[in-house]
């Protein structure tokens, strides 16, 4: 039987990959969430922050340490409308984070009347209370992401708290649009008001009657739909998100009952400016890492999910027995072969596979043969490229320009004075400071690397590899095919 017609093409992306659960390699980092007091989860886009995040989504509470999860995808969260949630009495540090509160805590008694109603448990005056007044106020017992900060409550008269009558609840007359809102102060301070109102009852409700119940809120795709322009005050609100989850960890009344937990880029992260970041992520932050073995035993997990009750697997050779040969170019396993032309990502990998899958033609072992390995090599560079456009032009809009001065300079291993004098073509009449920031950006995210201990290493394989200004620089060769480089010298190792 030959390979094509036993072993799939996998979808990239862990939401469109139905199949990702039966075969999802267990991390650590999947119990660090669920079983540690660390509740920020950090990786590189592609590292598989998304694949955890669907684990939560659809894992029963006995996996999960007896969390049940709500899980927040803010692909289409409307950033500008969370400004108006902006109390701006408050600090620059502060202002966003009863807006952040007011959110998780709606969707946390929501969550929490599920659950009791489902366990057919009787509600009390409180719990009812605040049930009736979600379900008028944004129109679902378990309102999304828009629902809540797109709700009525800027029309809300006056919230009235417990022993209220919900049905004596009044509206202003019309409609009130989000443009209504934007433009008017007043009816600004009015949403804020009633919703922060709202959020202190909400809060201590919970906190009342949440027992042994524990709810964990894990939120995905923050970095999406970022207007350009805007960057600096999206920043102010990440950094408000993440010392509302700090504020939460802590809190005596709330510990080991209710977790928020967001999934972050690394790169988004460290460009943030707040106190004890760094503390911070010592001591709460879970930093999603992969090497050549973890990565193997991934894509291992595929290789026993689809291989056919006839056809001999060898455990010790995991994703090796997809190919006929033992070793590829001096000497390298073919798993080596392709996490040396990756970022260390679960994504890379991948799509590496499915490029050989590509380029294969039937043959007599039915495997992939160590040409097709190769000529994936062009494709995967191709893709790779794109990836990096992908992750990077939102943040860092000069991200193509200087992956062109890469593809100029036309060489793989090039020193600083090289790039320098193509950088001054491409980005003409900049300081030196910025050529030196540009350096650095394509370092720290192993667009290019340096020798240590007479090997060529990246920051992604690395990660406490240094920059030498000094010392001749390589770009990865993941990119080498896409831009079309050359060795510089002969017999340099690859």
């Amino acid at each position: 039987m030959d390979i094509k017609d036993w072993f799939p093409e996998f979808q990239v992306s862990a939401e469109t990959d139905t199949e990702l659960q039966s075969y999802f390699f267990q991390l650590p980092e999947v119990r660090q969430v669920t079983d540690s007091r660390s509740w920020l989860v950090l990786g590189r886009k592609g590292m598989g922050k998304t694949a955890i995040y669907e684990h939560l989504k659809v894992s029963p509470p006995q996996t999960l340490n007896g969390f049940e999860t709500i899980c927040v995808n803010f692909r289409d969260y409307p950033w500008p409308a969370h400004q108006l949630y902006k109390d701006s009495l408050a600090g620059e540090l502060s202002a966003y984070q009863k807006s952040w509160r007011y959110l998780f805590f709606v969707k946390a008694i929501s969550k929490l009347l599920e659950i009791k109603e489902h366990g057919g448990e009787k509600l009390n005056k409180e719990m009812k209370w605040a049930k009736g007044y979600i379900e008028k106020i944004y129109g679902n017992p378990d309102p999304s992401l828009t629902e809540v900060i797109f709700s009525k409550i800027a029309r809300v008269d006056k919230v009235k708290g417990p022993g209220f009558d919900i049905d004596d609840l009044s509206f202003d007359v019309g409609e009130i649009s989000f443009d209504d809102v934007a433009n008017d102060k007043a009816l600004q301070s009015k949403l804020r008001s009633n919703a922060f109102t709202l959020l202190g009852y909400f809060e201590s409700i919970y906190k009342a009657n949440c027992g042994d119940i524990k709810i964990l809120i894990a939120l995905d795709q923050l970095d999406e739909n970022w207007l350009q322009g805007e960057i600096e005050e999206y920043s102010k609100v990440l950094i408000n998100l993440v010392n509302t989850c700090r504020t939460i960890s802590l809190d005596p009344e709330l510990s080991g009952k209710l977790k928020v937990v967001p999934f972050l880029r690394t790169d988004i992260y460290h460009s943030l400016r707040f106190n004890d970041k760094n503390k911070l992520l010592q001591d709460s932050a879970i930093v999603i890492s992969w090497d050549t073995e973890s990565l193997d035993d991934m894509f291992f997990e595929r290789v026993k999910k689809y291989a056919p009750n006839d056809i001999n697997i060898d455990g010790n050779k995991k994703s090796g027995n997809l190919f006929e040969f033992t070793f590829a170019r001096q000497g390298t396993p073919a798993i080596k072969y392709i996490t040396r032309r990756s970022f260390f990502r679960p994504r890379d990998v991948i799509v590496y596979f499915n490029k050989i899958r590509e380029c294969h033609e039937k043959s007599r072992s039915g495997l992939y043969s160590s040409s097709e390995l190769y000529e994936a090599d062009r494709e995967a560079s191709a893709s790779v490229y794109n990836e990096i456009i992908d992750e990077w032009s939102n943040q860092f809009p000069e991200i193509e320009s200087l992956l062109s001065v890469l593809q100029t300079i036309k060489v793989e291993t090039f020193s600083y004075h090289d790039f320098t004098v193509k950088h001054a073509a491409e980005f003409p009449d900049v300081p030196e400071s910025r050529k030196r920031t540009h350096m650095e950006f394509l370092f720290d995210n192993s667009i290019v690397g340096q020798k240590k201990q007479g090997r060529w290493e990246y920051v992604c394989s690395t990660p406490n590899l240094k920059m030498n200004m000094e010392q001749e620089f390589r770009t990865h060769h993941a990119l080498k095919y896409r831009l079309h480089l050359i060795e510089s010298r002969p017999n340099q190792a690859v």
